[in-house]
């Protein structure tokens, strides 16, 4: 995907873009011939882009892929828009139940039954590091930031799913990412909730996923940055 001509892209302006500036980069996409179109963008912007790629037919032409997805924006968007759509999310509602995690269950249970919907990833997120985050204090004894730093790099954690690990070189939780499907219709629907949205089809791990510390640190040179946190 990064060679430009072979996997051409079309940027659009961020923050602010226009129904009209995605509609003409939609248009490119179409007149492109392409079998996938990527829409790299998240929140308002994917669900406005997703919205206008249904209108004008274009999944009907090709596969529609949201690299980052996240259950809010399906809803918002919708389930006929989300329908066929594949996306990539580091957790859904539905993977406890998929994998047999019991508190990531338990969670789900209470969560829903508590706020009166699914919990997104977002929501599993924060529940996360707030338990993270506490530990790793009881750990360190102190609420000292090197020494909660020093407790949290490198520990392997596991909560909601399978285990996780705060990598030590860039603090990313290093964790597994599954590849979903939006689901039809009736489908959502006949969830209590009406948000079972996403069939998972496959996962990928974690060191698989994240940026080797060689791409970080290259990153990390081309933006002018020191090669350590």
């Amino acid at each position: 995907t990064a060679d430009m001509l072979e996997h051409p892209g079309v940027k659009t302006p961020f923050p602010g873009a226009t129904l009209t500036q995605f509609r003409k980069a939609l248009k490119e996409a179409d007149a492109s011939g392409a079998q996938v179109l990527v829409l790299v963008l998240f929140g308002d912007d994917m669900v406005r882009a997703l919205t206008l790629a249904h209108q004008m037919g274009l999944k009907k032409k090709m596969t529609v892929v949201v690299p980052n997805l996240e259950l809010g924006m399906a809803q918002q968007a919708g389930a006929g828009i989300m329908e066929g759509v594949i996306g990539a999310v580091p957790w859904t509602w539905q993977v406890p139940y998929a994998h047999g995690y019991e508190a990531g269950q338990r969670f789900v249970e209470a969560y829903s039954a508590r706020y009166g919907k699914r919990p997104s990833s977002s929501a599993a997120s924060a529940y996360t590091i707030v338990h993270e985050y506490k530990d790793a204090v009881e750990r360190a004894g102190t609420f000292d930031t090197g020494k909660v730093i020093a407790a949290l790099e490198g520990h392997t954690y596991q909560r909601l799913k399978d285990p996780q690990v705060w990598r030590a070189f860039d603090h990313q939780s290093v964790q597994t990412v599954y590849a979903v499907r939006g689901k039809p219709w009736e489908s959502v629907m006949a969830d209590p909730y009406r948000a079972d949205f996403f069939e998972l089809l496959d996962s990928l791990p974690g060191e698989a996923a994240a940026r080797t510390r060689d791409e970080w640190v290259a990153a990390r040179t081309a933006a002018g940055r020191p090669a350590s946190l």
